[in-house]
């Protein structure tokens, strides 16, 4: 019995990791462009040194690379400490680092969600998340308004900022967070992020 509880549990866990894949694939923005253009000058500027480097190690005077003595001749004018050279050395290591992130996978474009079937992916716009949950909280009795952040780069978790007429709030804030956590439980995230209330009243 023990042991096909914890073959049941392996098995959910490996489904989740699937489900995960399968988001993260179908959902993230890929950035070919950006790759592709990354990757080509790479292998140009590698293809071009090896090539150099293997002409000047069999002893050959001419360089098979066109364009490379001219500036070569241009290079040997100037110092390592030339101020021209520092300014032409910062832009190219900033433009060479824009590719790089430009390159890398995007963010996903919103909230997995969790699903019994690992073959399915499903997505929940995080704009779409925060304004549900600030309905949930307008559900409780008392709260006036409502506003849910987070789910960000800077905040993986989610602030709910609700404010009541009340001048003795009591548990409204418990009742605020349950509501919340009541409509997180119909949505099903694959991550479940924590839920923190900030509740304002009246206290004149």
């Amino acid at each position: 019995m023990a042991e096909a509880l914890v073959h049941d549990l392996i098995e959910e866990e490996r489904s989740r990791r699937e489900a995960r894949r399968l988001a993260v694939r179908a959902f993230r923005p890929r950035r070919a462009f950006a790759g592709f253009t990354a990757a080509l000058l790479v292998t140009a500027a590698g293809g071009a040194a090896a090539i150099e480097l293997l002409a000047a190690a069999l002893g050959s005077a001419v360089h098979p690379v066109p364009g490379v003595a001219t500036l070569l001749d241009v290079l040997r004018r100037y110092s390592w400490r030339d101020p021209d050279v520092l300014v032409v050395a910062g832009a190219v290591a900033a433009l060479g680092a824009a590719f790089l992130v430009a390159a890398l996978p995007g963010r996903l474009r919103g909230v997995p969600l969790d699903g019994s079937d690992p073959r399915q992916a499903g997505l929940i716009g995080r704009a779409a998340l925060r304004r549900t949950l600030a309905d949930a909280a307008l559900e409780v009795p008392g709260i006036e308004r409502a506003r849910v952040r987070g789910l960000s780069v800077f905040r993986r978790s989610l602030l709910v900022r609700a404010a009541t007429h009340y001048r003795n709030p009591s548990n409204l804030a418990d009742l605020v967070r349950d509501a919340v956590e009541a409509r997180l439980d119909r949505i099903e995230p694959m991550h479940r992020p924590p839920v923190d209330v900030r509740l304002g009243w009246r206290k004149d």
